[in-house]
């Protein structure tokens, strides 16, 4: 490795993203690996290296934690981590444990912990990205606890004692090294006692770079730190908004060389500024805005939708494009647990499972468009699937005697008869009803993990065959509903194998019972852990996309959406009492400078994402917001924006733009206009 002129040091650059454009170049090996936070990161650097047809191979984009894995596995050490419902699964545990440090986990977050251990976990959380779980960062958060009003002092040493204990019991189960939090000091502490593993394990890389970072936790300096010292030229790149304060609360503990010229939050383009007076009324003057882009012969892939989080606007978003003719790709994390073959999947589980249950259980899976699998396209005879409302609800009507009674399957069908035989219910529902019942008698009682896929894998497919075109055939023309329909149905394609596995995994250390009650228990786990798959890129598709995502991206048009105080930035919500969240981030004392600020407890991170999502603009940039949210409520500018040159547009230019389709002479100044 050729020696660094200054080894042990950290060098910090703000605001500064294109050096890593410079450094690509062509290699037989990686020299440089570059750390980014996001997939997208990495995505829009790629993007931006395609732009400019340079070679990347020197790069390999990465993330801390195979880095991490590979100096421990090259050192022969344990490096293998347990997923987050592995551990949730040992916390719960835990917590069920009468202990003095559970007792005082009671007192900051209520009695019932195992209900509350997503919250307990966060805590847990914020302590490792705090500390690492390093002694003498711990003893100097228990310090900044101590000096802190009364309440917030035994709320905070309450916690710290409930998460300490909790790590400990972690270790004792899993391994002192079982998280990301404890992986990465591992390898630090690894590569401190043996500078020259870094060249074993990776003898091309030279240098190390960590890139759209809004915080450096504990963990990651730790592993940073370890590098410099290995003698490895370790970069921060780091964003505008949270870079200097990043670099104050480094120099107090690194060797720190900094460049932060021209660090801004402010985007080099003047702001347009929209007022509607509703989200929906923010929603159509943000895509009247693009479909006046559009109309002028703007390409959809020049045309870029920010916003703090795309998942909120998607709806409002999706509606108003719709009726301009505009074709949206939102880019947000598919949540799966509320689509409807997902709550197929819940509900055929729990009806497997119950020995007896009521009808309206037994009717859920057929509500959320269950389809016989293999279903036989020549039988003439056979009913619409998936079934209507209000085939539904004439066999509701038919069999609910009394609402509350329960019934095995067998018992169901037998009142299925005798409902016929009375005369009270036309064939099809009747049909359609006894094929559920008949595939449901046919299933497992205990399964095994093939089962989960022998189950449930032609009920996927008959969804696609059966029920994706019933969905497409109801749709409007900009197919939302059938394309997150589609995507909902391959997530459980995914779904099916990971709780597979997890089941098997659980069944063999005697964790779970062999049942569908632990299948489905075991699924939302999974499904509520790993978040859908985004959408693809799509050349015919105005991307909406998270504002921080836009790190590194650059678009001709971006409209910004969500300008609004306590949308955008959105408000700090942490277990740990305020006064702690402000000591740590102010850094107003010897202890609290040698701890690591979480970024989700600082506004700066907001500032970052605005930066990001602003500053990708480059002719022609639209800020919208609105005055008032859906309960009447009167909402205020975002704070942000007291940072960002901007020009009003009043409401006669707001009209003209929502009745005619006239772009703003602001925005039209660059390839705008009257359409």
């Amino acid at each position: 490795m050729t020696e660094t002129t200054d080894p042990g040091s950290i060098r910090a650059v703000v605001d500064r993203p294109d050096e890593l454009l410079d450094r690509a170049d062509r290699a037989p090996e990686p020299t440089e690996f570059v750390v980014t936070p996001e997939r997208l990161h990495r995505r829009n650097l790629k993007r931006r290296l395609a732009e400019r047809a340079t070679p990347r191979s020197s790069l390999w984009l990465t993330d801390a934690t195979a880095i991490a894995a590979r100096l421990l596995d090259t050192d022969d050490a344990p490096n293998g981590t347990i997923d987050r419902i592995d551990r949730l699964k040992h916390l719960e545990e835990l917590l069920a444990r009468d202990t003095e440090a559970n007792e005082r986990l009671r007192a900051a977050v209520g009695s019932d912990l195992t209900a509350r251990v997503e919250t307990i976990a966060a805590a847990h959380d914020r302590v490792a990205e705090m500390t690492a779980w390093d002694e003498q960062r711990l003893n100097a958060l228990s310090t900044v606890a101590n000096e802190l009003p009364a309440v917030a002092a035994r709320d905070t040493t309450d916690l710290l004692a409930g998460a300490r204990a909790l790590e400990q019991g972690l270790a004792d189960r899993v391994g002192p090294v079982h998280s990301r939090e404890t992986l990465l000091p591992a390898a630090a502490d690894a590569l401190r006692e043996r500078p020259d593993l870094w060249t074993e394990a990776f003898p091309t890389a030279e240098r190390l770079s960590v890139a759209g970072v809004s915080a450096v936790d504990a963990p990651l300096l730790s592993l940073l730190e370890a590098a410099a010292n290995a003698g490895v030229d370790v970069t921060l790149s780091l964003r505008p908004g949270t870079g200097p304060a990043i670099v104050d609360r480094l120099r107090n503990g690194a060797s720190l060389a900094v460049d932060d010229r021209n660090a801004s939050v402010t985007p080099d383009l003047a702001a347009t500024e929209l007022v509607a007076d509703t989200p929906e009324a923010e929603a159509r003057l943000a895509a009247a805005v693009v479909a006046a882009h559009r109309r002028n012969g703007v390409s959809p892939s020049d045309v870029l939708v920010v916003a703090r989080d795309a998942a909120e606007y998607e709806r409002p978003l999706r509606r108003a494009m719709e009726r301009q003719g505009v074709k949206l790709a939102v880019w947000a994390q598919l949540p799966v647990e509320r689509t409807i073959p997902y709550r197929q999947f819940a509900a055929t589980c729990a009806v497997l499972a119950a020995d007896e249950l009521e009808l309206e259980r037994l009717l859920e899976p057929l509500e959320f468009h269950w389809v016989p699998p293999a279903l036989a396209e020549e039988d003439t005879d056979a009913p619409a699937w998936p079934l209507s409302t209000g085939r539904i609800g004439d066999l509701r009507t038919a069999l609910a005697e009394d609402p509350a009674v329960e019934r095995s399957l067998d018992g169901w069908a037998e009142q299925l008869s005798a409902a016929v035989d009375a005369g009270e219910i036309d064939r099809g529902p009747v049909r359609s009803l006894g094929q559920f019942l008949d595939w449901a008698r046919e299933q497992p009682g205990t399964p095994d993990p093939a089962a989960i896929h022998g189950t449930f894998e032609p009920l996927v497919a008959a969804g696609r065959d059966v029920a994706l075109p019933a969905v497409f055939a109801d749709d409007d023309a900009g197919l939302g509903r059938t394309s997150r329909y589609a995507r909902a149905l391959s997530r459980i394609e995914e779904l099916l194998t990971d709780t597979r596995a997890k089941y098997r995994e659980w069944l063999d250390t005697g964790d779970v019972p062999r049942s569908w009650l632990a299948v489905a228990d075991l699924a939302e786990r999974v499904v509520t852990t790993r978040p859908g798959r985004r959408e693809h890129a799509n050349a015919a598709t105005v991307d909406v996309i998270d504002a921080t995502d836009a790190w590194f991206r650059e678009a001709p048009h971006v409209v910004a959406v969500g300008l609004v105080d306590g949308v955008w930035p959105r408000r700090a919500e942490s277990v740990f009492p305020e006064a702690l969240r402000q000591s740590v981030v102010a850094g107003d004392s010897a202890a609290a400078r040698r701890l690591a600020v979480p970024g989700r407890w600082t506004v700066a991170r907001e500032a970052d994402h605005l930066a990001s999502g602003l500053g990708a603009a480059t002719e022609t940039l639209c800020c919208t917001r609105y005055r008032r949210d859906r309960e009447g409520t009167a909402r205020e500018r975002s704070p942000l924006l007291a940072d960002v040159s901007t020009q009003h547009v009043d409401d006669g230019a707001v009209q003209s733009l929502l009745t005619a389709g006239t772009l703003p002479d602001a925005l039209a100044a660059d390839g705008g206009g009257s359409p």
